[in-house]
């Protein structure tokens, strides 16, 4: 059996303290999900005597820029005339704050960055520069026989790079985001998350 895009879903959520994580099911009816299925290894430099293969050969690594740098998703999903769509356009917009009235609680939710808290090859990520800079967890996962699925870890969506763009069948928002964190494999949604809606 193919996987096919109708089969996808993808989820944001945000780090959660106090015990609670919140995530967003967003329905990315457009089926345009762009993204690395993992990060990029060093370079390796091979290394000759004067341009000579010889037992002297070796290579070298290059540095660990290409490892660390932004990797860019995007994807693009149609906005309903409802609380969802606003909630959307908050998790999108890349700054902090963000508060809402949250349905599930009848309480206000904000959000929290986990930017600075995961790692690459064992190195813990440092905090932007700017503190009002929101970055969040994005899975995606298609079902099917044996799911197949990808989590991004540390995405941050610069606020000028995000759109909306109006049809004679609906508005859609597009999002375009940077993978700071780490790109890992997985055949389920992380489990124990609370949806905010």
């Amino acid at each position: 059996m193919l996987l096919q895009g109708k089969d996808g879903e993808l989820r944001l959520y945000d780090f959660g303290l106090s015990g609670t994580t919140y995530y967003l099911e967003i329905l990315f009816s457009e089926m345009d999900f762009t993204g690395p299925t993992a990060r990029p290894r060093t370079e390796e430099t091979l290394i000759m005597d004067r341009g000579n293969f010889d037992s002297n050969a070796h290579y070298i690594e290059g540095n660990d820029e290409p490892r660390y740098a932004p990797l860019a998703v995007s994807f693009s999903c149609k906005l309903a005339d409802t609380v969802n769509s606003q909630i959307v356009s908050d998790w999108v917009s890349g700054v902090s704050p963000i508060g809402y009235a949250n349905q599930a609680s009848s309480g206000t939710t904000s959000l929290v960055s986990c930017k600075g808290q995961t790692t690459i090859d064992g190195n813990t990520l440092p905090n932007f520069k700017d503190a009002t800079k929101q970055a969040f967890f994005l899975e995606v996962l298609w079902d099917g026989d044996n799911d197949i699925g990808l989590k991004y870890n540390e995405i941050y969506f610069p606020p000028g790079e995000q759109s909306i763009t109006e049809s004679a069948d609906g508005i859609t928002l597009s999002g375009n985001a940077q993978v700071y964190g780490d790109v890992t494999r997985i055949t389920g949604f992380t489990a124990g998350l609370t949806s905010i809606i």
